[in-house]
């Protein structure tokens, strides 16, 4: 019987490539879903996908799981407003919350 069932790593090295990888997504997410880039660019299902592989990696922190939860918010506006995959600006978004 396998007494470890949990393989995500733990510890502060996994919190940090956490932070990064949260980081990461949501400057990307501020750029592609603002007016400033241009035009669409990638569809929400793909941002939900990126997110859920951070969430399947590693253990969260409580603040970490706050920003997991504003970049589906910021995805879930995006959707509402009729724009899958382009031009709500993020501090609409943010005004929001």
């Amino acid at each position: 019987m396998d007494l470890y069932t949990d393989t995500k790593p733990q510890g502060a090295f996994s919190a940090l490539l956490a932070d990064q990888d949260l980081t990461h997504l949501e400057r990307m997410l501020r750029r592609f879903l603002s007016c400033d880039s241009g035009g669409p660019a990638l569809p929400t299902s793909y941002w939900r996908e990126r997110i859920a592989t951070v969430i399947g990696q590693a253990h969260l922190s409580p603040t970490q799981i706050q920003t997991v939860h504003r970049l589906y918010l910021y995805l879930d506006i995006a959707e509402h407003a009729g724009r899958d995959d382009t031009t709500l600006p993020v501090a609409q978004a943010a005004c929001l919350v």
